[in-house]
């Protein structure tokens, strides 16, 4: 019996996210994430329910357990992968830092749809 992985869609057609998942994606010795691009065919894009224009507003993942989750939520998820982003995840467990991410990442993400 295989493991369920955590799938990460994100977006193949952005410069900078790809260059992003393809670091975690090398990085990710511990075969712990399928990395899905919104742009292919995959059919676990038609099981997750959630549009393609939604999928792109943000990074989304699915637990091994079907929750969603999204924008730096799902970050938190990944970087608590990987050796250097352990940190960034700890931090973001702390509220007064998440009421200063999402707004932050969520701005980034705008001016990055905006671009593409």
């Amino acid at each position: 019996m295989t493991k369920k992985k955590i799938k990460v869609f994100y977006d193949g057609s952005c410069k900078i996210c790809t260059k992003e998942i393809s670091f975690y994606h090398k990085n990710d010795k511990n075969k712990k994430f399928d990395w899905i691009d919104l742009n292919s065919k995959n059919k676990s894009l038609v099981n997750l329910g959630i549009k393609k224009d939604d999928l792109k507003k943000s990074l989304h993942i699915e637990m091994e357990d079907g929750k969603i989750l999204k924008g730096i939520n799902a970050f938190g998820i990944i970087w608590r992968e990987f050796k250097y982003f352990k940190y960034l995840s700890f931090f973001l467990e702390y509220k007064i830092i998440k009421i200063i991410a999402k707004p932050t990442y969520n701005l980034l993400v705008r001016i990055k749809n905006f671009y593409n």
